[in-house]
Parts: C-alpha cells; sequence; structure tokens
C-alpha cells in the first residue's frame, strides 16, 4: 500500500473507492479489538489488590468514548457506502477481541483474515477418527 495514498487521501471522491472504504473498515475493526482488549485488561487491572481505581476508571472511560466514536464511524462508514458497491468480506470480517488476543503475530492474523470459511464439502472428507490420532499422539 502507498502510504501517502493512505494518509492523504482526496476527499470525498476517495470515499467512492471501494478499495478505499475496505481499507479503512479493516482500520476501524482493528482499532475497535484493540480497544475492547484495552478495556477487558483494565477492567482486570481493577480487581488488583493496590490498583489506583480513580486512575484505571478515567482510562476506562477514555477508551469506552474512543470505542463508542470508532463504531460510530464504521456504522457511519456502513450506512453511506455506494449503491451496488461490494467490499470483500474475507478483507473487513469483522474479527472478535478475542481473536486478536489468540493469534500470535500480524503474519498469522492476515493469514486467517485471508482464509475463506470451511465448506459442508471439506468437513464431509474430514476422518475425524484420524484428526483425532493425530491430535493425541502429539
Amino acid at each position: 500500500m502507498d502510504a501517502d495514498k493512505n494518509d492523504n487521501p482526496k476527499l470525498p471522491e476517495a470515499l467512492s473507492s471501494t478499495e478505499y472504504r475496505a481499507r479503512l473498515t479493516t482500520k476501524l475493526n482493528c482499532l475497535i479489538a484493540v480497544l475492547e482488549v484495552a478495556i477487558a485488561k483494565i477492567t482486570k487491572s481493577m480487581d488488583v489488590p493496590g490498583a489506583n481505581e480513580e486512575r484505571l476508571l478515567k482510562i476506562k472511560g477514555n477508551l469506552e468514548n474512543t470505542l463508542s466514536i470508532c463504531h460510530r464511524a464504521k456504522q457511519t462508514l456502513d450506512r453511506t457506502s455506494p449503491k451496488g458497491a461490494t467490499i470483500d468480506r474475507r478483507e473487513t470480517s469483522s474479527m472478535s477481541a478475542r481473536d486478536y488476543v489468540e493469534l500470535t503475530s500480524i503474519e498469522e492474523y492476515r493469514k486467517f483474515r485471508k482464509m475463506t470459511p470451511i465448506t459442508k464439502d471439506e468437513l464431509a472428507t474430514i476422518d475425524f477418527d484420524a484428526l483425532a490420532k493425530r491430535l493425541t499422539e502429539g
């Protein structure tokens, strides 16, 4: 991706570009996931004895406000998509905060983001007994 193209779009023309809107949606999804993880960590930290609850509550409030803004931006982006425009859902699939935490690297995230869902035909060809044996042997 061209960094200059991403940082200095020619609005409003750029918003009519399906590719640009998909990149924005992906960035918003990533930011939303990061904020959700941060809020969860702050909430967990508040239960630790000796935690500075006042400071943590202020941080949590700021994160929640930012998350709210991101959700509104995403809704606006989705609502104002040009008629007939389609976005490749594999590129903008919404992952949960848990999905981001469980992945070990950005490369792994990119790999899974590009993968298509498992089909019924693929499931029909799996030898579950052999799979179970392989998993228990390791």
